[in-house]
Order: C-alpha cells, then structure tokens, then sequence
C-alpha cells in the first residue's frame, strides 16, 4: 500500500507538469507586436529521473548515471545511448515556434545552468498578439519522450489574446477555466482516488523533496503606458496573470489532500485547487483587461 501511495502522489505530480521552473514573460507593444521570453529549467534529480522514465518507455536498460554533472554526455562514449533532456528541450524550443501560432519566429535559445538546476532561455518574436497561442501547460516543454498511449497529457491549455487597435489600445486576455464536465470527472475520480491514494508521511516527504522548488509564471509586459486595467497583480509596467511556488502548495496539508485525491492533469484544475492561498499570485479577473498607449 506504501509503494501504492508514493506512485499515486507522484503520477499526480508528473501529469501536471514535469517542469520545475517555467518563467514567460510576454512583452507587447501598443501595435501588437513583440517577444516571448520563456524560462524552463529542470532540477537535476528530475532530469535524471527523466531519464530513467525514458529509457523504461524505450525499453531498454534504467541503469542511469546519478551524477548530473555528466547530464550533457561530454564525457562518455556512449553518449548517443543515453537520453539527454537538456539536447532535446534545447531542440524542441528551436522547433517550437509553430505551436505559438501563425507569425511567431524563434530568435535564439541559451543554456541556463545552475548548481541544482538546467534549462534554457528562449526568445520568441511575433507581429500580432491576435495570433499568439500560449499553452499555460508545459507539459511539452521538459523534452520527455511522447507517451502516445496517454490521452489525458494531450489537453492544451490555451491562453487567448485579442487586441483592439487605436490612440490607446485595449487588450483582452481569456485564460482557460474548467469546464462542467471536467468538474463533473473530478468529483468521480476523487471518490475512486480516496482509498486508493491515501496521503501518509512518506509520500508526503517525498512529494516535498521532489517538488519543493517547483514553479511556474505568466508576466505581461506592457511597452508602454497603461492608462487602465483590471488586472489583480500590478507592478509598473508588469501584470502576473499567474505566479504559482508548488513548495508553498505541498506545505498546506488541506491542499496537499485535495491534490492526492483529485490528480489534477490540467492547469486550470491545479488553479483551482490553489486559488486563494496565502503567497501565490492568481489571476481573478477572466478575462483580464488592459487599455495602454
């Protein structure tokens, strides 16, 4: 039953998102154009869980080098054998402009690499936030392997942008919210989750230890002056659609329970779950609305 609870806790985690750190600031120019800054990182002891992951969906041997100063292979022979997340996440973001929608053209993507943690920072530019996708699921940004056979790590996320044109220019933000049949499942899977996924200490620690620096957010950046909005979190020129620390979020036990039971794989359902807590920045106005010049 214990091994049952940790694989439970942790399955829960992986669906929602892999990613340790994602950072997206999105600058916008009153004429609608501008840039996509976009920082994921990975602590090391996910990337090399990751590539364990891997190697079992491949079907070959899990045996994985643990020292992660070895993360990028430079030193091995075999290193064309050994499942790289840092190379693929580096190559998925170069591949990746498509998915922002029509316009969007990738300008360069650079290394970032700490002691704990590696990652990368990529630069988008786009003509037209009318036409800009943002999927605030990162679930296909961590350079894991495609698990065709599951369907519930397919649903995107997608953040809508329209903008009106003029002397001061208004732009509207829809963020993704739950439907009723997504809150409907919810209630089912709860009840069938609550035996099978009991929280108890060591999933718990675990769950800690592997997510405590977890984090992820949506900053707009205004390149201009803003003359009105309704926006909840305002600093200057920046407006935090979302800012949500996980460490924070496995500390409340309350939380911590719903999480285990209902195994949020979206998202909009995690926001939910989190929304009002003490130290995490949601959005509350949807859409979200800012008039600027």
């Amino acid at each position: 039953m214990r091994h049952l609870t940790i694989l439970c806790v942790i399955t829960a985690c992986l669906f929602l998102s892999r990613c340790i750190q994602n950072d997206t600031v999105i600058h916008v120019k009153p004429d609608g154009s501008g840039t996509i800054e976009e920082t994921i990182a990975l602590s090391n002891a996910l990337v090399v869980s990751l590539q364990k992951m891997a190697k079992g969906l491949s079907g070959g041997d899990a045996d994985v080098n643990a020292n992660t100063d070895a993360k990028a292979n430079t030193d091995s022979k075999d290193k064309s054998e050994v499942y790289d997340p840092f190379q693929a996440m580096m190559k998925d973001a170069r591949s990746r402009e498509t998915q922002y929608g029509p316009g969007v053209k990738f300008v360069s993507a650079t290394p970032v690499k700490t002691e704990t943690m590696i990652g990368y920072k990529a630069i988008y530019a786009f003509k037209d936030i009318n036409n800009l996708r943002i999927n605030q699921n990162p679930k296909n940004k961590t350079g894991m392997p495609d698990d065709s056979q599951d369907k519930s790590r397919k649903k995107e996320e997608m953040i809508r942008f329209k903008l009106v044109k003029g002397p001061i220019s208004t732009l509207t933000v829809t963020m993704p919210e739950k439907t009723k049949d997504d809150k409907a499942a919810d209630d089912v899977k709860q009840d069938k989750q609550q035996n099978k996924c009991e929280t108890d200490s060591n999933s718990a620690e675990m769950m800690k230890m592997f997510f405590k620096d977890m984090s992820m957010k949506l900053v707009l950046d205004i390149d201009g002056t803003i003359v009105d909005t309704n926006a909840t979190y305002r600093d200057k020129s920046q407006l935090t659609l979302f800012d949500m620390h996980f460490g924070k979020i496995i500390e409340n036990v309350e939380v911590f329970e719903k999480l285990n039971a209902t195994q949020p794989k979206t998202i909009a359902e995690m926001k939910e779950l989190v929304k009002g807590m003490e130290g995490l920045k949601i959005e509350m106005n949807n859409p979200g609305v800012v008039s600027f010049e």
